[in-house]
Formats: structure tokens, sequence, C-alpha cells
């Protein structure tokens, strides 16, 4: 996928997350528009460095906090967030260089979101809240776990993610069963070289010989792609990117004191066919592992019904 990237052989090759995912990031990215405009009720606050952050704030009730994955926005939650809001306030935010919150005041880290959460946690004046997040938004809040600690936390939920996602000879549950932090790193390279080009053959190759062809240089939709590409300042979430790579919450972790549910998307295209489940039921005891057999990397977009049903039920036996 990145011919800068050393050669080594993943269990799983890397990929992106199929057309839907590609899609969705471009629109979050504001580089395509849909059309999809739903009224809804926004409030922001302002971050410690001055980083305005929009929220999408429904319901009323128990307070539940949804994270977003990177590429990603609060939208991509409303499907879940409409179902649960009937029973709490739900809050989504757009992460710093994601959705509504760009550009990005400086670099992102991990670090970085973990503070930002922190600081929307206060500003609502949230307590006891219940954390979900996906992907990056799971490792959010691990950071935040790691960072600020539970004292504010009822309960937590962590949508296919690894706690650590580069891999050695002793750990094989990162991506793709085997991405090492010089094939991370490459990666990133690549990525920080020609972002365009990278995205809009990853997009034709997955699409066929016609997509492949309407996104080509000389066609006029690639041509207008590139050019809005070249307008992404994504060295921000390259950044954040390589802060996912030396990030390791297994530690921490198994220290964790409050009730965690964890989905699993059965055909990941990063973990699938890895013991992650077995991972969390072995380190985390009192862990709640649910795996979505025909789920990709997002079970909450897949089966929105069957993952607010089961969050909710987790959220009343334990939270």
């Amino acid at each position: 996928m990145f011919d800068s990237a050393p050669q080594e052989s993943p269990v799983h090759r890397p990929r992106l997350t199929g057309l839907r995912g590609v899609f969705r990031a471009l629109r979050n990215f504001g580089l395509v528009d849909l059309g999809l405009h739903t009224p809804r009720q926004f409030e922001s606050f302002t971050a410690s460095d001055g980083q305005v952050v929009p929220v999408c704030v429904l319901g009323d009730g128990p307070p539940l906090v949804l994270v977003h994955g990177i590429g990603c926005s609060h939208r991509d939650w409303l499907p879940v967030a409409r179902r649960l809001a009937r029973r709490h306030c739900v809050l989504a935010w757009d992460a710093r260089g994601h959705g509504g919150c760009r550009p990005a005041l400086g670099s992102i880290t991990l670090e970085r979101l973990a503070t930002d959460l922190a600081e929307l946690i206060e500003y609502f004046g949230l307590d006891r809240s219940v954390l979900a997040g996906h992907s990056m938004g799971a490792l959010t809040l691990m950071q935040y776990l790691h960072s600020y600690g539970t004292r504010r936390v009822a309960a937590v939920a962590l949508v296919d993610q690894s706690p650590r996602i580069v891999t050695d000879d002793s750990w094989r549950l990162g991506l793709f069963g085997g991405c090492s932090a010089e094939m991370l790193a490459g990666l990133i390279a690549g990525a920080r070289r020609d972002l365009a080009e990278t995205l809009l053959n990853e997009v034709g190759a997955r699409g066929g010989p016609w997509l492949t062809r309407q996104l080509g240089a000389d066609a006029a939709i690639g041509r207008m792609l590139r050019r809005r590409l070249g307008r992404v300042d994504v060295r921000p979430l390259l950044d954040l990117a390589e802060s996912m790579g030396r990030a390791d919450f297994r530690a921490s972790l198994s220290r964790l004191d409050v009730p965690l549910l964890v989905v699993l998307g059965g055909n990941s295209p990063h973990y699938a066919g890895l013991p992650l489940d077995a991972w969390y039921r072995d380190t985390i005891k009192h862990a709640q592992v649910s795996v979505y057999v025909r789920a990709g990397h997002s079970p909450h977009l897949s089966e929105p019904v069957r993952f607010t049903r089961e969050l909710q039920r987790f959220i009343d036996d334990h939270a």
C-alpha cells in the first residue's frame, strides 16, 4: 500500500478499512459533501490551549461520552447516539483535527486528546460518566484512564482496539498481527510525502478499474480530489499516528478498577484472526468481551441495534 514501507510480511496485509471508511474520512475532512445535514444540538468548549472543540449533545439522563476514531467525527456515532439518547445525555465530540474541529492548533497526541477529554468532562460538569471509544477513540480513553484515573468514570467501553498497536517478538496482538515500530514509521513517512496518491490509489484499487480511471491524475474527479487533498494539513494527524505507535496501555489496563466492555469485529482488517479477545479476558478478569463475528473494524456502525442493546445492558448491569 505504501511503497516506502520496509519489506515486512505481517499476518494480515495492511489496508484501509474499505471504500465506505475512506469516503467517510473524506467527508469528515471536508473534502466531499454528501448533503447529509441533520439538525442537532451543538455546544463547544475551549481547551486550555485555545482550541475550540465542538460537541454534539443529545438527550437527558446519566452522561455517556462517545469518542470517535481517526478520520471520523461525531457523525459516525449518530446511529448509536440517537438510540442511547432516549435514556442518556450523550456527548459526542469532533476531536481536534477532525470534523468541525479544524484546523488543529499545533500537533495532536494521545496525551493532548486525553487532556481535551478531561477538560470536556470538567466543562460539562460530568460525574460518573460512561466512556465509549472506537479505535483511536479507545486509545484516547486508555490514555485518559492512565493519566487521570477513574474518579469521574462509571464504566468504559472499548471498540476494536489493541492496547498496543506495534508488534515485536513478545507482542503479536497489534495491527495486522505484524506491524513493527519500523514498519509503522515507514507508513507514516510515505503518507507525509504524498497523501493524495497513497489514498486515491488505495480507493481505486478497492473500487475496480472504473473507479481507478475516475481517480486517475488525468480525470476530472481525480484532479479535483488531488487539489483538495493538497490543501489538507496532515501533519497533526501523522503526529497523532506517531503518538499512537508509542503508546502501550497493557499494564495500566490490567489495573483498571471500573467495569469494562470490549467489542471486537470478527472481520476487522486490523485484528481479525488474532486472540485479542482472549488477552482482554485473561488480563482484565472483570471485562465483558463481545465479538461481532461478521463485523469489521466498526461494529457499532455495521450492527448499531445490537451494539446499542449490549451497551445499554452493560450500563444497566454495571454503571
